[in-house]
């Protein structure tokens, strides 16, 4: 179990097909303008080949993380309030795309910051060296961190830049500027990211 910051306790775990309803349900939380940052469309329903594949994962090229909050007991509560996943690229082994999505009502909370940092520690144990982050060109604060982080620009496309970060980077120096940059992202919803 992990803490955020009002001293809930949460449980990361990978998720798959039995998640389907706690995963939905969890959709329902995310405002219009998360939904769009996230998706780049705020989109009213999670569309069933978005669905399917966040529940398709096996733990090495494709993998998701789900959150549930713990409650007083020490069960694990429905449903998925946020959610890390990567995908490898299929170019190159040792690259992965991010997405972090976190219920509004548990943004600032340092859940973001956990859910990337155990898909970080998974991917590094997988073999990934770098995550590409797809961050819409609007959104000036995100590019701005991105810029002081060392970050580079790999390819843009209309309103959509990608961004390499090396991860290695963030395990060797967790208290940098990677570091805060990944969480103002993740506990801002401020940029694509599995």
């Amino acid at each position: 179990y992990e803490l955020i910051r009002d001293d809930r306790q949460v449980h990361l775990a990978f998720i798959g097909p039995g998640d389907r309803d706690d995963l939905l349900t969890g959709f329902e939380g995310l405002s219009s303008q998360s939904r769009y940052l996230r998706f780049f469309s705020s989109m009213p329903d999670l569309p069933d080949f978005i669905t399917n594949g966040l529940l398709r994962t096996d733990a090495s090229n494709h993998v998701a993380i789900g959150a549930r909050l713990v409650d007083g007991c020490g069960r694990v509560e429905p449903p998925i309030i946020g959610v890390a996943r990567y995908f490898r690229s299929s170019d190159s082994m040792n690259i992965a795309e991010p997405a972090i999505a976190v219920v509004d009502k548990y943004h600032h909370m340092g859940l973001g910051k956990l859910l990337l940092r155990r898909l970080s520690r998974i991917a590094r144990i997988n073999g990934v060296t770098h995550f590409r982050a797809p961050v819409l060109s609007e959104n000036q604060r995100i590019k701005s961190i991105l810029r002081s982080a060392s970050a580079e620009i790999v390819e843009q496309d209309g309103a959509v830049m990608i961004y390499d970060v090396d991860i290695r980077k963030s395990a060797r120096a967790p208290r940098g500027v990677l570091t805060r940059l990944l969480s103002v992202m993740l506990d801002s919803d401020s940029v694509k990211t599995p």
